[in-house]
Parts: C-alpha cells; structure tokens; sequence
C-alpha cells in the first residue's frame, strides 16, 4: 500500500476552527469583529485580540498576468495548459475538507490560533496624564499640568520616585493639583460603589471603530471597565513588529506590540470640550458608522443620563526634520501622528416615565451598557443624518445627529442635535437590553427610513425610524402603569431564556422583508431548551441547514450517559471524559447510589416474584453551554459565538486558572474557481447572507425581480479576502489577479478610490520610471523579472507596487498586509517626483494605502 507522501509545498489556507480561550467573560456581546477581521474577545479583567493570517497569491497573480502579456503581444494561450494552471491553483486553494484524491498533508494550525495578544485592562488603572497630548495640541491648558510638575521635580530627588502616593497626597494638601497616585481609588459619578472607587473594573463592553480611523488607517478599540473608564487601544507611533511567515505559501503578519493607550474617557479621563470640576462615570459607548477616513464620532452616556458626543480625528501632520514642503507621512516617530479628541455636543437622554422608587413593590430592575446604537448615514444636500438610540426606563429613545459636510479633516464638525426625540417607544425592557439597526436607508417614495430590533431581555420588538422628515415626538410624563410597560407582555407564554446577542444580516433587495434578517442567541444552552438559537433567514435545501457551531452545540447538548457512570467520570470544559474522579464527595455519591441500587434489588429478590431484575437506571445529559456573545464578519458570510461548556451535575470547583470558554464559527464553503476571471458578478452573488446558507439557484424561478448587487465595495481589502476565504464571497481585485491597468476597469469600483488613484499615480510616475537609472552602475532600468526590476548589468532591485520604480533604497518600503507587495513611503514617492507634481501625488498617497489592492500596511 503506498502513502501519498505530504507535499508541503502545497498552499494550504489556515482553516476556520475552534478557539479555546483560557478566560470567561462576565458580560454579554463579549465579543466583536472589527473592520478588517481581527476578532476582539472580552474576558473578566482582560480583553483578548486576534489578529487574522492570509495566504501569499503573488504566484497566482504572476501566472495571470504572464498570460495576459502574451495575449496582449499576440501569442495564443493554450487552454489545456491554462485549465491545468488554474486547476493546479484551485487545488493549492483547498482546504482539509477535501476527498480522497488530496494530499495527506494537513494544515496543523488553524486561523487565530497565533498571533494573538492577550491584554489586561483592569489594573493598574488608567493614569489621566495619558490625555495630556490631547489638550497640548489643542493649546488647551491641561487640568492635572501640576501633578506632572511634581512627578518631574521628584524624579530628580534621590529619596522619593516620581510616583509614590506621598509626593500625590503633598500636592493635594498644598492645592497646587489634583492626586493622581497610580493606585489610588478615586472614583466617579454618583453610585454607591463606582462613586468611592470601589468597583472591580471588571470588562463591560468592547467596541471596534470604523475602518480608517487610526494608524495605517487601522481600526482602533475601545473598552469600557467597571470604573466608568473607556480606554482606546490601538497602534502607536512606534514601529510596529512584523513576524516572519508561520507557513509556506502565508504572508508575514504584524504583531500587537506597538499597541498602547492612546487615549480615555469617564473617571479623571477628561479631554478638552468637557468640564474638569466632575468625574464622569460611564454606563456605555457607542461609535457611529463609518464617515471618512481619519475621522469618526463616538457617543459616551454616564450615569446622569448625559450623552456626550465626542469628535475623534487622526492626522498626520508634517515632520519639521524634513526640508520645507516636504512632508511625511510617516508614523515610526511620536510627531506623526496627532490625535485631535475633543466634545462638541452633549444632550439629555431621557425617557417619559417618572422616576420609580427601588422599595416600591413594583420596581423592576432597569440598565444597560448597550442602550447607545448609530443608524446608518443619509446623505442629502450637503449634510450627514442619523438618529442615535438610546434607552431610558421602559424606552427607546432616537434622537437626530446631523453633520454638515464637507467635515475637513482636522477641524471640528459642526454637528446640530435634535431638540427633541424623533422617535421613540414605551416598552418594557429588562436589564442589558439593546437596539441594533440595519444597515441600510430604504426608500419608499419620498419617504426615506431605517429600521432595527430592540432586544427588549426577553423579547423582541422592531422599529421603524422616518430619516427624510423629522416630526415632532414629544410624550407627556406618564407613569409606566399608564402605557403598560411596569412588567413584560405574555411573561407566561413566552421564553423565559434571556437574549445575549443579537445580529441583522445584510438585506435581500430584491425580496425585501416585512422584519430585518436577523439570528440571535440566548443565555442558556441544555437538553432541554430549544430556543437558544433563533433566525428568520430562509433555510436552505441541506439535509441540516444549521451553521457549523449550532450543530457542535447541539451534538453536545444531545449526549447522554447513566447517570452511574456520569457520577464516576468526570468532564472537563471542552466536553470530554476525563479520569476518574478522585473527589471525596463525588465518591460518596457514588456508594449512595450503589446503597440505593443494592437495596433496590434486593426488595425485588424478597418480593417472591422469582423474575430476573432489570434495573431502569436513568440517564442525563452532562453538557450544558452559556452563551456569552456573538458578531457577524464585515460582509456577513461568518459568524462567531463565545460560549462556555458546563457540567449539570456538579457544581464548578477551582480559580480563575480553570475557567475555559471557547469561539465557534458558522461559515461558508468557497467558490469554485471559474476558468476564466469575470469583471461581472456570479448569477449567484448577493443572495440572502446567512451565517452558513445560501439559498439555491432555481433555474425555473418566474418571479420577476430587479438584479440583486451585494455590493462589497464598502469593506476593506482585508474584509474582503477575509469574506473569500470563509464567507462565500467573490476573488478580490489585486490579491486573487492583478488590478486591471485600464482607466475602465479602474472606475467600476465607484466607492473606493484606490483602483482610480493606482492608475493615476502610474501614469504621473511613468515619466520618471522612463529616465530611471540603476544607482549602482548607471545604467537604465528597462528589464523586468517577475516582480524584480533590474539593469543590464544584473543589479535586479524590488519593484514598488504603487509608482512601479525599482526600490534602490534600503529600509524605504512598506509591506502590504493584504497582497504582500511592498511600496515606497510616501516621503520618498514624493521627494520623486518634480515640485508641480509633489501636491497632487501627496493627495493620492497620503492615506498610506496599498497602491496595488488597497490593503493595509504592516507597519
């Protein structure tokens, strides 16, 4: 019998499997995907980040454009040979699922299982000089600027360190500052624990911003602690480290070393708009929808009710080293980057209802950390128009955020709020409700609107929320028992399993329905509940249309064992059998109930019957699963649940060092490769997206409808390739094959402008890749090998994916995390090119994106 030996040459993409993670969190919707794919996972006292791994296409992108030259000089491409390429190609692309004529070698390692960074965010607790920057740049004097007096002046002396709590408590005593000892409970807001600094400043929630927000236009994350803190993590200025490739046929991946504290809100954490005489605690935070690049909003509410809207820009300004008018857009030094954080609006959330008494007999239990929620953007005559939601007391409030554009990066927006809610609805709301929105603006006539659900703890309730006009909604105050909302409708009839995380799929246009696409999970997980896992997204024709992690649950859910032998065994977290247990209690259990069987069989010995005994020994089911959270990929073709496994017969035993949870995903197989790259969408492209389904082709389908165009022009790069190889989506342009070098097929991409813009900057860089020289020898370079330029000589030099010139200068790229390829900073693409031309290629490159498929860069 002969083995087919492993060809690890053979490209395998890192499969989508479980991740076990030595953490549970203590909050619901603990976790989130962010714009680009990285997977943020909330743990007790820590957050856990990871950062996704994608495969190196450069060979495929060589083999299609050597095929395309020879088409282009005339030569006919022999489509047997062509078949066979992306035959080969298809087969590199497959994963371990495949048949019996695969290779037996296997990817061991699976996507996320490395590179990620485990964070802890808990303690010590924030110091407020991480805001100092802020208010320097604004020219806004600091509030703690005599606490950093006093640290320095220690500093110097040989007795005390600059941050001892005597040198804190001396300034406080003085009144020359406020103290700021790193250890020291301060406390903020007005409750009985957070307001004396009593809180366990355990993970609340976690939130990613809108892509483009921070450094290389990465996305950066906030985290919200029991404290009342809200701390955003994200790349520095620092140069970030980049790994080597893990595997054969992967990309190098960037590690999250150069992350810090860039800045914070609530407890001491002030930046300039705010008043510094209070410390604020928040309840909740919220980032609006994606608005331009280096430019976002994000809504704070404490625990007043008060809902503060914050500007947040990331601008790159000039590096005064340089020579005047040559500016760079580096980030690897500390003045590249400037945070411009400011409040420019603020506004009381609150509902109808009269405030309750908690010693009434009737109070209910109300509050939540995710009551904030930004609809999507509609844009109309030179304005930007949202409503924010926000919950009170038995409501849902949503109030009108208009921006006036063009917003110009780097001043502040001028941003009007509603006088008044827009909207809004009396419901009852048990505690950690929340609104989600669809996001999409639908128009019907002249009537344009967005719509959501509101995750009412037990229930859900939709809404529908007019954006074109803006009526007056003002309710009287009235009591909760006026509109019913004291207690919940059908408390009997309905499920007594509280929501955790709710998601809406992207729409179906061309059968658009009554109530958004939406899939939600609740708490608990056993035998014998079914309604853990809900959805209204059309099945499809599978034997089991459930995703993959419902399926894994529900295996383990369906298990069962005697009840004798479950007591002599035990289980860990992961759900298998472990050794025999070796607990003194769960042996005495054991001898009881072997006392009860032998007694059992001995009164039916004694009953005279002369029968032989069978014994009805019970069995149950040992499995049962917490749900702690779950957050659908940037074009929805994955899905991700945290969840934790627990035993129901014994209570849990152990520390913090025992706790297990793990990530399961639900996605998509791949497409098949077509022999032959399509600028037009698949027939079957922008059907209803589901975590795992799609609903079949039916050839024989006579409704009429309009073509349905999922666009994904919205996502990034990375979301993309990330939606391609686990989500069912179409190849990417520049990863997958070369971007067409045509100013036609460039302008398909109307949304995103990096086709149009690696276009032009070819054509202003051909003139100088025309008269460029080798630095070595002098000689032109007009000879092209694969992806190296070179003379006649031999000296063979990197090319730049952007302008195309051959990279002479060491430590003068950058390396796209996307494609691989790798382009010359933006300084020395400018220091290129002549004084009338630096403005305009400035302009294209400044946002530091990748000129070949708009990919991020490493560092």
């Amino acid at each position: 019998m002969s083995a087919v030996a492993p060809n690890p040459s053979k490209q395998k993409f890192l499969p989508l499997r479980e991740v076990t993670i030595n953490s549970r969190p203590l909050v619901r919707r603990a976790i989130q995907f962010s714009s680009d794919g990285e997977i943020v996972v909330a743990a007790d006292d820590s957050v856990h980040v990871f950062v996704p791994e994608f495969p190196d296409l450069s060979k495929r992108r060589e083999r299609i454009r050597a095929r395309m030259r020879g088409l282009e000089h005339g030569i006919p491409a022999n489509e047997s040979s062509a078949a066979d390429d992306w035959e080969e190609s298809s087969d590199e692309d497959d994963d371990e699922e495949g048949g019996a004529e695969k290779y037996t070698y296997q990817a061991v390692r699976a996507q996320y299982s490395e590179g990620s960074k485990h964070m802890p965010v808990s303690f010590p607790p924030l110091d407020p000089r991480v805001n100092r920057e802020l208010f320097l740049v604004q020219n806004v004097p600091f509030p703690y600027e005599g606490a950093v007096g006093v640290e320095s002046q220690d500093a110097e002396s040989p007795g005390e360190s600059a941050g001892s709590d005597d040198a804190f408590e001396s300034e406080d005593e003085e009144g020359e500052g406020t103290g700021l000892g790193p250890h020291r409970p301060f406390g903020a807001g007005y409750g009985p624990i957070t307001g004396v600094g009593s809180s366990m400043n355990h993970v609340v929630s976690v939130g990613w911003s809108p892509s483009g927000l921070g450094v290389n236009c990465r996305p950066i994350l906030g985290v919200l602690t029991g404290s009342g803190t809200l701390a955003m993590f994200g790349d520095g200025c620092e140069l970030g480290n980049i790994l080597p490739r893990a595997n054969e046929g992967m990309l190098q991946r960037r590690e999250l070393n150069s992350w810090i504290v860039l800045w914070g809100l609530g407890e001491r954490l002030v930046v300039p708009g705010q008043q510094t005489d209070v410390s604020e605690y928040l309840r909740g935070f919220a980032w609006a929808r994606e608005i331009a690049t280096g430019q976002a909003l994000v809504a704070t509410i404490n625990d007043l009710n008060e809902v503060a809207i914050i500007s947040v820009q990331c601008v790159y300004v000039a590096d005064d080293t340089k020579a005047t008018g040559d500016w760079a857009f580096r980030t690897e030094k500390r003045d590249g980057v400037v945070w411009l954080v400011r409040e420019v609006a603020r506004f009381k959330a609150e509902g109808p209802h009269q405030p309750s008494n908690p010693l009434d007999p009737d109070y209910v239990p109300c509050g939540t950390s995710f009551g904030l929620k930004w609809g999507p953007w509609l844009q109309t005559g030179g304005t930007r128009t949202c409503v924010l939601s926000f919950t009170d007391r038995s409501y849902v409030g949503f109030r009108k955020i208009t921006i006036k554009e063009p917003w110009v990066r780097g001043q502040l927006p001028e941003i009007e709020i509603g006088r008044e809610d827009a909207y809004g609805m009396c419901v009852h709301l048990s505690t950690d409700s929340f609104v989600e929105f669809e996001d999409v603006v639908w128009t019907q006539g002249s009537v344009r609107s967005c719509r959501g659900l509101i995750a009412a703890g037990f229930d859900l309730k939709q809404f529908n929320v007019v954006l074109s006009e803006f009526p007056s909604h003002r309710q009287e105050k009235h009591s909760p028992w006026d509109c019913g909302t004291v207690y919940r409708e059908g408390a009997d009839q309905g499920s007594q399993n509280p929501i955790v995380d709710l998601v809406i799929h992207p729409p179906d246009f061309a059968q658009p329905t009554p109530t958004p696409l939406y899939t939600l999970i609740r708490m608990s997980a056993t035998a014998t509940t079914h309604d853990w896992y809900q959805t209204n997204v059309p099945p499809p024709s599978d034997p089991d249309p459930r995703p993959q992690w419902v399926r894994t649950i529900a295996q383990k859910l369906e298990v069962s064992v005697p009840v004798d032998m479950h007591l002599t065994r035990t289980y860990d977290d992961s759900g298998s059998e472990g050794s025999v247990s070796e607990e003194s209690d769960d042996e005495d259990d054991d001898m009881d109930l072997d006392g009860d069987l032998d007694s059992l069989a001995h009164e039916e010995d004694v009953s005279g019957t002369g029968e032989a005994t069978v014994l009805e020994i019970p069995e149950i089911h040992p499995h049962r699963f917490r749900l702690h959270g779950m957050t659908l990929s940037p074009g929805g073709g994955v899905l991700a649940v945290l969840a934790s496994n627990h035993n129901t017969q014994h209570p849990e035993r152990g520390g913090w060092h025992t706790v297990r949870s793990s990530v399961l995903f639900g996605h998509k197989p791949r497409r098949q490769r077509q022999a032959q790259q399509q600028d037009q969408a698949p027939s079957d492209y922008g059907l209803p997206i589901d975590p795992q389904v799609m609903m079949p082709m039916d050839s024989n389908n006579n409704n009429h409808y309009p073509p349905i165009i999922n666009d994904q022009n919205h996502l990034t790069t990375e979301a993309k390739l990330f939606e391609n190889l686990y989500g069912g989506g179409p190849e990417v342009r520049g990863v997958h094959y070369p971007t067409p070098s045509s100013t036609a097929d460039a302008d398909t991409d109307d949304s995103n402008d990096y086709p149009r813009n690696a276009h032009r900057l070819r054509h202003l860089f051909a003139p100088a890749l025309a008269t460029q020289t080798c630095d070595l020898c002098g000689l032109a370079m007009d000879l092209r090998r694969v992806s190296l330029s070179g003379c006649r000589n031999g000296h063979f030099f990197g090319t730049c994916a952007t302008s195309g010139l051959a990279v002479q200068t060491p430590g003068a790229t950058r390396s796209c995390g996307a494609c691989g390829l790798r382009t010359m900073r933006a300084e020395v693409l400018v220091g290129k090119m002549p004084e009338e031309r630096r403005e305009e290629v400035r302009r294209l490159v400044g946002e530091g994106l990748c000129g070949a498929c708009g990919g991020k860069f490493l560092s």
